[in-house]
This record gives C-alpha cells, sequence and structure tokens, in this order.
C-alpha cells in the first residue's frame, strides 16, 4: 500500500518549549504507529527550532505523508463567521474586510456538513511562515498550518461544547466548540495549570452568543462569563477524544500516546491523513505594507529612495489632424 494513502499522517503540536507529535498509519493498531515528545531549547533560534524538529522527524520514523503543524501561541484569538453560500470574489471581500477593520489577516475556510464557516485568527504571520519553512528543511513533506483550536476540534468527542487546553508552561487556551467546528478560542492564563492538560465540559454553550463581537477583549470576556455561569463540570474524564467515529484509546498519564498529551497532534494527524475531509490552508490576505514593514526602510535607504520632488512632468500635446494638413500645405518662409 502506497504511504501516500488515507489514514496516514503526521501531526505536531508546537509550543515555545515543547513538540508534540503523532503519526497515524492505516495499518496500524489503533490508527497510531508512533507517538514522542521533543525538547526546544530556544524558539526563537532557528537552528534550535530546525535540530527539534528534525529530531522529531526521527522519533516518529516519518515517511514522506502529508504533515500539519498545529500552533496557537500566547495572545491570540479565534472566532468563525457564517460564509455559507458566499462565492470568491465575496469570501475576498470579507477576508479584506476583516483585515482593515479588525486586523484578522489569517482565515481558514471549514466546511460543516452544508454550513461553510471562514475562522478569523489574530496571531504573528511571521512565525507561522517561519515554523512552515524550518519543518520543510527538516525533511517533512506536504506541509499545511493549523490553528490548534481547529486541530484540537476535529478529535472531541460528540457532546463536549468547551476545552481548556494547557500546552506548555507558558501557553494555554481555552475554547467553545460546536461539533468540530470551534466558535471562539482565546490564550488564558496557564499558571496553576497541569501541563500537559486538557478538560472538557458537556453543558450548554450557544454558539449565537458571539454573534456580533469581533474585538478580541469582548470576545475573551463574554467567554468567560459564559463559562463562568454555565452549570457545566469540568473535567479530565470527560476530554474523549476520536479517530473519526472511533474512540481513541485510553492511556495513562506518563504515556505519550495519552489524550491530554496528544490530543492537539492527534487532532492535526487526522487533518493530514485525510480523515477529515478536505481541509483548506490558512490564507493571509495581504493588502500591502504595513507601517511596521514601511518603518524597516529606515537604515536601508537603496530599498525606497525618493528620486525627485518635482511635479511630473507633462507630455507635450501633439498636434491635431488639421495642423498637421496645413504644415505640409501651406510653404514654408525662407530666412534671407
Amino acid at each position: 500500500m502506497s504511504r501516500l494513502s488515507l489514514g496516514n499522517g503526521i501531526g505536531i503540536e508546537c509550543t515555545t518549549t515543547v513538540l508534540r507529535g503523532a503519526r497515524l498509519d492505516s495499518t496500524a493498531d489503533g490508527g497510531v504507529a508512533a507517538a514522542a515528545e521533543v525538547a526546544v531549547r530556544s524558539w526563537d533560534d532557528d537552528r534550535s527550532l530546525l535540530d527539534s524538529l528534525l529530531r522529531m522527524k526521527a522519533e516518529l520514523d516519518a515517511p514522506p505523508v502529508p504533515t500539519r503543524l498545529a500552533i496557537f501561541l500566547a495572545t491570540a484569538t479565534l472566532q468563525r463567521f457564517d460564509v455559507t453560500g458566499a462565492s470568491g470574489p465575496e469570501l475576498n471581500g470579507r477576508r479584506a474586510a476583516l483585515e482593515e477593520t479588525h486586523g484578522i489577516r489569517s482565515t481558514v475556510l471549514v466546511d460543516d456538513g452544508p454550513r461553510r464557516w471562514l475562522i478569523g485568527v489574530r496571531w504573528d504571520e511571521r512565525q507561522v511562515a517561519r515554523l512552515e519553512e524550518i519543518a520543510e528543511r527538516a525533511g517533512f513533506v506536504d506541509n499545511a498550518i493549523d490553528p490548534s483550536p481547529v486541530a484540537l476540534a476535529r478529535v472531541l468527542s460528540p457532546g463536549i461544547t468547551s476545552a481548556r487546553r494547557a500546552a506548555a508552561t507558558n501557553e494555554a487556551f481555552e475554547m467553545i466548540v460546536d461539533g468540530t467546528v470551534p466558535v471562539v478560542a482565546g490564550s488564558i492564563d496557564p499558571v496553576g495549570r497541569v501541563t500537559p492538560g486538557l478538560d472538557a465540559a458537556r453543558g450548554a454553550a450557544p454558539a449565537s452568543w458571539f454573534d456580533g463581537l469581533v474585538e478580541p477583549t469582548d470576545l475573551m470576556a463574554e467567554m468567560r462569563r459564559l463559562l463562568s455561569s454555565s452549570d457545566a463540570a469540568w473535567s479530565e474524564h470527560a476530554a474523549a477524544l476520536r479517530i473519526g467515529p472511533n474512540p481513541y484509546p485510553e492511556f495513562p498519564d506518563h504515556d505519550m500516546r495519552a489524550p491530554a498529551r496528544l490530543c492537539v497532534a492527534l487532532g492535526a494527524a487526522v487533518g493530514a491523513a485525510g480523515l477529515a475531509g478536505r481541509l483548506s490552508p490558512v490564507d493571509v490576505h495581504v493588502s500591502g505594507p504595513s507601517a511596521e514593514d514601511l518603518r524597516r526602510y529606515d537604515d536601508r535607504p537603496w530599498v525606497v529612495e525618493r528620486l525627485s520632488d518635482l511635479p511630473p512632468r507633462e507630455d507635450p500635446r501633439r498636434p491635431s489632424p488639421m495642423n498637421r494638413f496645413l504644415a505640409r500645405a501651406m510653404p514654408r518662409r525662407r530666412r534671407g
């Protein structure tokens, strides 16, 4: 059987201190062929991140199969917008409006039965592009980026309406989910939470609660108010996972395959393996250079240079057909 077939894929959860990876294989018992966890010595150093990804590739014994990297660094937020029935030009107009009005440059299209959602993400696009480039240098193929809440929502059991993920000592997020699509998600304070950890709840969480809210402070405030007023009890035992229609088996907390460790990487691997249907990549809408980009040119005058302060020169007016005819018909005066 070819490696590039349904059920084969790699998912990696990326934080600034640790990488967690899962490799799915259609021939493996339970689907999970390998799981690994690799420390990141220095996230800001390209060579250090490349070394961690290379070690992850070796630990997973990774063949050339599709890979999805899940990331949701601190201060990131996410929310969904209904774009059911929108055409291509209408989607582009919606993306441009989100960037211009609310600063949302990254979007992901998610199909959910007859509905179509546009997931808007606020995060550092430079870090996302950097991660994708370094993963390609490490030898992972067919790379794509997933927001971690989107990856996690793929593997949560039916009925779960909210989840909290503590991914690293300085990275955690909370989200409300509707089926397999996150409604809203945002970074939370990880202090005092067990890492890695995953809690879930099954109480009522109306998805329409956040309609009309776009600003990050409003989204986070309303999400916390909704979750704090809910009667649902948070529990790590409620966070049962699934791979497609099949339940994911339970493993002890120290096992690399434990749900609390592998949940986000598992969701990314499910997407890479084609078990979540057809997926769209993250689309970054760029309308032009930002003010920050322009400030970078201050120390490089050869990049942007003013050539002249003079107004543009007007082209001379061409003679009309009548003037050209008269010029040919009338003899020129000879100078004495």
